[in-house]
């Protein structure tokens, strides 16, 4: 995909703002925006970086003491509900991991990414899926009644493009605290030693490596409602 920069991102996203009916059905760009993690633009719209599935960890930002959630490997894109439950895709189900499974999996066909929960409608997440025969990329889960419903998407409209591109990236932004991925490399006894770090950056301060993975590709990360814990996959490299 073509790069775009910021400030042609940031204004197409006032335009879906200041264009979004208040009275009407919301719009794609508008309910996305305010889905967490969707707040501002990454630096650069890009395909999906390369992630694998694995073990989701967390680390709480103050103590830097991180800790496995899931044992066994398997699962991808972490996020966090509003209340602070930790959702996560194992193979093709949305699943609850912490602080214990007591919501029933939902199987959410061709799933790919766990776009956010829906501050507006809590038992909802978006999806991100692998649009078929010119399908919407991008679906609404309920886990309440474990209806899938795919958004409304206009293919020809850059807008929704944009946003879409959005969700694939790494980066994420959540008012002055921006998450992202950064490849790490160190020298081995034969070859060069290459993995992926999380790293978080807090208003003007420097960005701090949180995940530390030492050698294990570490990435989607993402933030807690409170700013204060993220939640990224560890994976084997």
């Amino acid at each position: 995909m073509t790069m775009v920069s910021r400030a042609t991102v940031t204004a197409v996203i006032a335009i879906a703002i200041s264009i979004a009916p208040c009275d009407a059905a919301e719009s794609l760009l508008a309910r996305l925006l305010r889905i967490a993690g969707l707040t501002a633009a990454p630096s650069q719209m890009r395909d999906p970086e390369d992630t694998a599935a694995g073990n989701v960890w967390t680390v709480t930002l103050d103590q830097g003491s991180a800790k496995s959630l899931t044992e066994g490997g398997g699962y991808r894109s972490p996020i966090f509900a509003a209340d602070g439950r930790v959702f996560a895709l194992k193979d093709s189900s949305v699943v609850q991991i912490a602080p214990a499974q007591n919501t029933a999996p939902v199987n959410v066909p061709n799933a790919v990414k766990l776009v956010g929960f829906d501050a507006e409608h809590r038992d909802e997440v978006v999806v991100l899926v692998e649009a078929r025969g010119g399908g919407s990329p991008l679906a609404v889960v309920s886990l309440t009644s474990r209806r899938v419903t795919p958004l409304p998407f206009d293919a020809t409209s850059q807008q929704e493009q944009l946003v879409v591109a959005e969700t694939r990236a790494q980066e994420r932004v959540y008012g002055d605290t921006t998450l992202f991925v950064k490849t790490e490399s160190r020298r081995g006894l034969s070859r060069e030693i290459r993995w992926t770090d999380v790293y978080v950056k807090r208003g003007s301060g420097e960005p701090q490596n949180v995940s530390k993975c030492d050698g294990a590709n570490c990435t989607e990360p993402a933030l807690s409602p409170d700013r204060k814990t993220v939640a990224f996959v560890k994976s084997a490299r």
